[in-house]
C-alpha cells in the first residue's frame, strides 16, 4: 500500500486533539474559575478528574458500540458532545453544572481516541499503520506544551469561558472533515460471530501487547505527574524548570516518532519495539543514578527524560499497531481497552507515586523502571508466542 498521505492524517490526529485541548487549554484559569464561580480550588480540580475518569471509561463504551454505530457516526456523536458541552461549559453558571459537563464531555473526547487509531490500521499495513499512528501521537504530545501558552493569552484577552467556546467552535470545524474521510458503517464480521470483550480477552498476543503499551504510557504520565513536585523539592527550581523539561521532552519525542515509519519498514514493528524499549530502559537507568548519588543539577534530568520521552517515540506507535493486529470484527473493542488499560494503568501509577514524592526522586525513579522492566518481559513473552 501506498505512504499514508499526511493530509489524511491530520484531520484526523486533529480529532483526538481537540479532545486534549478541553483540558488543556483551561488548566492556567483554573484559579480565576474558582474566584469567578465562589469556590475553592481543590472542588474546580474536580472538573479535570471527573473529565479523566469519563474520558477512561468511555474507552469501554466507545469500543463496544463503534461497530454498531459505525466509524463514522461515532465520531460524529462524539465530536457534537464536545461541542455542545463546550458551550455549556462556558455558560456554566455554578461549579456543580461545570463538574457534570465535563464529564459529559470527557465521555464524548473518548471516541476519537478509540476510532481514530482504528481507522488507520485498518487502513494501512504494519509499517504504514506505524508511520500514521506516530503522527497522531506528535499531535498529542504538542498539544499538552502548547496548550496552557494559548489558554494563558485567551485567559488574559477574554477570560476562562472564552477556551470553552474554542473547543466548541474546533469540534464543529472538524465535521466536515469526518465526512469527507471517513467510511459509513462497515460490516466486518458474519451475524453468528461473537463480538464482546471476553472474546478479545482470550487473545493473549492482544493482552501483552496492550499491558506492553499500557505500562510504557502509565510510566511516561505517573513521571509528568510527578515532576513537578520533584523539581522544586530536588533542585529548588520553579515551574520554568518543568516546562522546559516538557519541551525538550516533547522535541525528543517528535524527532523519534517522526522516523518510526521509516524504521519499521526497514526493521519490522518488533524491533523497533525492542529498539524503544531499551533507549527507555538507559533513560531509567540515569534517573535511578541521579537519584542514588543525589546529583540535584536539572540539565542530567532533563536529558534522561529526553532518552525517555524518544524511547516512547519508536515503542508506543509500533505497540498500538501491533496490539491492533487483531482480527478487523475486534479492532474497535481492541482500541477501547488499550485506551482504557493504558488510562487505568496511569492512574495507578501516578496515585502510587503520591505517596513517594516525600522520599525525593529515587523512589519515584524505581517505579518507573519497575513499569518499564515489566513491560520489556511482557514484550519479549508476546515476541515468542
Amino acid at each position: 500500500m501506498s505512504r499514508p498521505p499526511l493530509l489524511q492524517i491530520i484531520p484526523l490526529a486533529a480529532l483526538t486533539g481537540v479532545g486534549m485541548l478541553a483540558t488543556d487549554l483551561y488548566l492556567p484559569a483554573l484559579p480565576h474559575l474558582a474566584h469567578d464561580l465562589g469556590t475553592d480550588v481543590p472542588t474546580v480540580q474536580a472538573t479535570i478528574s471527573s473529565f479523566m475518569i469519563a474520558l477512561a471509561l468511555s474507552q469501554l463504551f466507545w469500543g463496544a458500540v463503534a461497530d454498531k454505530l459505525g466509524m463514522r457516526n461515532t465520531l460524529l456523536a462524539g465530536v457534537a458532545l464536545l461541542a455542545a458541552t463546550g458551550v455549556a461549559c462556558a455558560l456554566a453558571s455554578d461549579v456543580d453544572a461545570l463538574i457534570i459537563y465535563r464529564t459529559i464531555q470527557g465521555i464524548g473526547a473518548g471516541a476519537a481516541t478509540v476510532v481514530v487509531p482504528v481507522l488507520l490500521r485498518r487502513r494501512f499495513t504494519d509499517a504504514d499503520a506505524v508511520r500514521a499512528i506516530s503522527w497522531v501521537s506528535i499531535a498529542e504530545s504538542i498539544i499538552p506544551a502548547i496548550a496552557p501558552v494559548i489558554g494563558t493569552g485567551i485567559l488574559l484577552v477574554s477570560g476562562w469561558r472564552s477556551n470553552f467556546w474554542l473547543v466548541a467552535i474546533l469540534a464543529l470545524i472538524l465535521l466536515p472533515f469526518i465526512l469527507a474521510l471517513v467510511p459509513g458503517r462497515q460490516i466486518l464480521h458474519s451475524p453468528e460471530e461473537t463480538i464482546s470483550y471476553p472474546a478479545l480477552l482470550q487473545n493473549r498476543a492482544f493482552l501483552r501487547d496492550a499491558t506492553v503499551y499500557g505500562l510504557t504510557f502509565g510510566a511516561l504520565i505517573t513521571f509528568v505527574a510527578s515532576a513537578p513536585h520533584l523539581i522544586e523539592q530536588w533542585s529548588g527550581r520553579g515551574p520554568g524548570t518543568f516546562a522546559l523539561m516538557q519541551v525538550c521532552g516533547v522535541s525528543s519525542f517528535i524527532v523519534a516518532a517522526s522516523r518510526a515509519g521509516a524504521m519499521a519498514h526497514r526493521c519490522g514493528t518488533y524491533k523497533l519495539m525492542k529498539a524503544g524499549a531499551i533507549v527507555q530502559l538507559f533513560s531509567v537507568a540515569g534517573l535511578i543514578a541521579l537519584g542514588i548519588v543525589e546529583i540535584h543539577h536539572v540539565v542530567p534530568l532533563i536529558l534522561c527524560w529526553m532518552l525517555f520521552c524518544a524511547g516512547l517515540g519508536l515503542r508506543g506507535p509500533s505497540t498500538v499497531t501491533r496490539a491492533l493486529s487483531v482480527p478487523k470484527s475486534l479492532t474497535s473493542l481492541a482500541s477501547g481497552f488499550l485506551m482504557f488499560l493504558a488510562l487505568t494503568l496511569s492512574g495507578i501509577g501516578t496515585q502510587i507515586a503520591g505517596f513517594l514524592l516525600h522520599y525525593g526522586l529515587l523512589p519515584v525513579a524505581l517505579l518507573v523502571a519497575a513499569m518499564i522492566l515489566a513491560s520489556m518481559v511482557l514484550q519479549k513473552d508476546t515476541a515468542s508466542a
